[in-house]
């Protein structure tokens, strides 16, 4: 897979997950007045799990890779930055974990700083035209 391949499936992720981060929302906040989306919302929660997990377990395996260069302080800044951004996957998944109820009081939380997250790597390693 080319970088280009590469950009373009990751950023098709991103899109995913915002929908489903979206779908989420909009289903906690009927639970939150009253209507009966259990089904519904655990349904969307279990999903946003499963792509959220398989985009980081993408992420992982083909960034590094377009990353890497040859000299040994590149990859030190490589390995930190896939050690910061991998400690950041797992504060998601504290907030993707819990019960419905929690998950309803936190969702807009985890949408909002799933989104800045999201947003910073398109800005960065996922821009067309990474050495700007």
């Amino acid at each position: 897979m080319n970088a280009k391949e590469v950009r373009t499936q990751l950023l098709t992720q991103h899109e995913l997950l915002r929908q489903e981060l979206e779908d989420c929302i909009a289903l906690a906040r009927r639970a939150r007045s009253g209507e009966l989306v259990t089904r519904e919302l655990d349904a969307a929660l279990t999903q946003l799990r499963m792509d959220f997990s398989e985009h980081n377990e993408a992420e992982t395996a083909i960034i590094r890779q377009l990353l890497q260069r040859s000299t040994a302080w590149e990859t030190m800044l490589i390995d930190r930055m896939f050690e910061e951004h991998i400690g950041e996957h797992a504060v998601f998944w504290q907030l993707l974990s819990g019960t419905r109820a929690e998950m309803i009081e936190r969702i807009d939380e985890l949408a909002e700083q799933l989104d800045a997250h999201m947003a910073a790597e398109e800005r960065t390693f996922l821009s067309p035209d990474p050495a700007r």
